[in-house]
Formats: C-alpha cells, sequence, structure tokens
C-alpha cells in the first residue's frame, strides 16, 4: 500500500476581481459574526472601517487590507468619527446600516448592511 501525500498551498489570489472578492466576502463574514455576537451577548457591537489606512474590524481585532486596495464606507452620521466610522449591530439583530465599497486595479465589491435585518450582503 502506498502512502499519498498531498500538499495544498494557502496562495492569496492573483487576479484583482479574486483579491477583491475575497476580501468583500472576509468583510461580510466579520459583519456576519458581529451581528451574531450582538444577539449572543445581548450587547451592541461596532464594526470599524478605518478608511484612510485601509482597515477594518472590532476595536481589538482590526484586519489590514492588502496594499493598493481602496475602502470606501457610507453610514449614518452618527456612526461617522473623521475618516472612521462604522457599523453598529444591536442584540435584535438590527443594524445601523451601511455600504462598504472596495477597489482594487479597477476592479469593485459593494458590501451592503440591512439597517432593519442587519444582513450583510455582496453585490
Amino acid at each position: 500500500m502506498a502512502l499519498v501525500v498531498v500538499s495544498v498551498l494557502a496562495a492569496k489570489p492573483r487576479s484583482a476581481a479574486a483579491r477583491t472578492g475575497a476580501e468583500a466576502r472576509a468583510i461580510a463574514a466579520t459583519l456576519q459574526l458581529a451581528r451574531s455576537r450582538a444577539r449572543a451577548r445581548n450587547a451592541e457591537i461596532v464594526v470599524d472601517v478605518d478608511t484612510r489606512n485601509g482597515r477594518f474590524g472590532v476595536v481589538d481585532a482590526m484586519r489590514q487590507l492588502p496594499s493598493g486596495m481602496e475602502i470606501g464606507l457610507t453610514v449614518a452620521e452618527t456612526e461617522r468619527r473623521g475618516r472612521v466610522g462604522g457599523l453598529r449591530f444591536y442584540p435584535d439583530g438590527q443594524s445601523s446600516g451601511g455600504e462598504i465599497l472596495l477597489s482594487y486595479k479597477g476592479q469593485k465589491e459593494r458590501i451592503i448592511v440591512n439597517w432593519f435585518t442587519g444582513e450583510p450582503r455582496i453585490e
């Protein structure tokens, strides 16, 4: 009996479209996790988006976007703090709502968070 070993390398997506799509999915997953935690903890959770430094996440776990990728944010005035803004998730599952726009080498992805349901979706 022969032993076969298969090695899979975790490679970064090479095309701009693949890289932008992967980051959009990562952001949507972060938003969905924040929504779930808000419900589980019965507390508000804010996902910050730093448009100047290309970072997103919760206060203790910010994630850096790939070099050259830009991130834009449209949120309620109450959720803006200069170049940093946030999407707030409430214990009932709702959110402050908003839109995140990623762009990288001509490729764009939009992540929209419905204020009423709190659900993020990629368009």
